[in-house]
């Protein structure tokens, strides 16, 4: 009987402890084309400092899917007032506006993570 509820307890640390996860940053690296001409690098999303200020409600689903690649980021459409550019993001004095291109365009150096 103390096995089992030993193996319990653990099971539902285990469980507990996927949904503290923070998420890593996440890469926007397509749109080649248009980042070239732009010449900016792939865009960064660094999700878990989001996580330090905000609940996942607070974006998805009204700004963001919750589905990998369910969402068509664009700077046009950043710019249009979606996504990051949407009222309650960078299109507010929350947070830097758009137009720092380099908070978000970083250019990892070779060799670091």
């Amino acid at each position: 009987m103390r096995k089992r509820i030993l193996f319990t307890a653990f099971f539902i640390l285990i469980l507990s402890s996927f949904s503290l996860a923070k998420l890593g940053d996440m890469v926007f690296d397509g749109k080649a084309e248009s980042r070239k001409k732009a010449g900016v690098a792939p865009a960064v999303f660094p999700h878990g400092k989001h996580e330090e200020f905000y609940k996942c409600a607070d974006c998805h689903p009204k700004i963001f899917k919750d589905k990998r690649g369910a969402n068509d980021v664009s700077m046009q459409k950043n710019m249009s007032g979606e996504f990051c550019g949407s009222l309650e993001c960078h299109n507010s004095p929350k947070a830097f506006p758009l137009y720092e291109c380099v908070k978000c365009h970083i250019e990892k150096k070779a060799g670091s993570k």
